[in-house]
């Protein structure tokens, strides 16, 4: 899915409602740059293709050492948010995009999950945008007259607004000349349907000084990180053979573990422990034994695709704890090389791998020496804030 989609984020704006002599995105919540804040909550979604920043020529070396270690591109705004925006989908023309989320730097609090959940709508539609209602009375006051207005009729519109690229691209041009401040206001001049998805009250712009309070206050107090736990367990019977593999390292004994690819035991309760804490099924859903193609392969393969599937979904993994049940062969002079050979598949440090062996002190299949098997629990973690 990160394939067909572009982000532009909005850095151009100069912040004249914030009261202070550097724009809003330049300040910072709890020590980091509201405009970094911003970017990472994007590079982190593992949705994008590529991330676009639009700032302005009189911030653009501010801008790029805020984000001098992101994997962004920043291109200059125009005199308008409209001319900014534009600017950005020139820019992004280059990446043949399906769909371009468009995203004020501004709203700095918004939640990975959200993101998540606005690209999931565009893949079908043409254009989704969130709201959110308003909780406040209403009432319009003009010369010292009040007329009450109905709440349920009025919605606040929020960003990351998403279209398909070409779309807004399209309209964008054909009404540059005119001052809209809203995206999705430029496509329905077109008759095209605007899709609503549920906003979030935490997902506010950062317009002035109190705004700046609250944003501090909330993110202080959150915990943005939901852990899960996945578990994988495998088994394999020995046969004739000189060798065994465990942990794609290859061992020499007098047996070899049977089974229909490279037979890894280790890799193969690994994988199911990924996709087990990613709830993305086993693997033998998404590699059968019945299908010729796997027969003898490498099971890294395997390891790395769930490894894919764990990274595209935000995923990071925590800690990983491995015990092997086996009478021979004895293990632990090879314990080193299997954590860091795990810990290079899966690009985590060797301390955050344990491996470890046990017998079942001579009782059932195990006991008899007539196979391996190996238990997997791994923790990942990602940021739903």
């Amino acid at each position: 899915m990160s394939q067909n989609n572009l982000a532009i984020i909005l850095s151009g704006g100069l912040g004249k409602r914030f009261d202070r002599k550097l724009p809003k995105q330049f300040f910072k919540i709890n020590d980091k740059y509201i405009l970094e804040i911003s970017v990472e909550k994007f590079i982190q979604s593992n949705l994008f293709t590529k991330i676009i920043v639009v700032t302005s020529l009189e911030f653009l070396d501010l801008t790029k050492e805020v984000l001098k270690n992101k994997s962004v591109k920043i291109v200059i705004g125009g005199k308008t948010r409209q001319n900014s925006v534009l600017n950005g989908l020139i820019e992004g023309k280059k990446y043949h995009i399906k769909n371009v989320l468009i995203h004020d730097a501004a709203r700095p609090l918004i939640r990975i999950s959200l993101i998540r959940n606005i690209v999931e709508k565009i893949q079908k539609l043409d254009c989704v945008i969130p709201i959110i209602n308003v909780n406040d009375s209403l009432r319009k006051i003009k010369n010292n007259t009040y007329e009450d207005i109905k709440r349920e009729d009025i919605k606040k519109i929020q960003t990351p607004q998403a279209f398909k690229f070409d779309k807004i691209l399209n309209a964008h041009i054909k009404y540059k000349n005119k001052n809209f401040t809203d995206d999705s206001i430029i496509l329905s001049k077109d008759g095209i349907k605007i899709d609503q998805i549920a906003g979030e009250s935490v997902n506010f712009k950062i317009t002035t000084k109190d705004d700046l309070q609250l944003a501090n206050m909330i993110d202080g107090g959150k915990n943005n990180q939901v852990t899960k736990v996945g578990s994988g367990f495998d088994v394999h019977e020995f046969e004739d053979g000189d060798s065994i593999k465990l942990f794609g390292i290859k061992m020499q004994f007098n047996k070899k573990l049977k089974g229909h690819s490279d037979a890894d035991v280790g890799l193969h309760a690994l994988t199911d422990a990924i996709l087990g804490a990613i709830g993305k099924g086993d693997i033998g859903e998404h590699f059968p034994p019945s299908d010729l193609k796997w027969k003898n392969k490498s099971s890294e393969i395997f390891l790395l695709y769930s490894k894919k599937l764990m990274d595209e979904n935000g995923y990071k993994i925590n800690n990983i704890d491995i015990t092997l049940i086996c009478e021979k062969p004895k293990i632990s002079k090879y314990k080193i090389k299997f954590k860091k050979n795990i810990s290079s598949l899966l690009n985590i440090e060797p301390q955050d791998v344990n491996v470890k062996a046990t017998t079942t002190e001579k009782l059932g299949f195990l006991g008899r020496e007539e196979g391996i098997a190996c238990h997997a629990v791994i923790t990942v973690s990602r940021n739903e804030s």
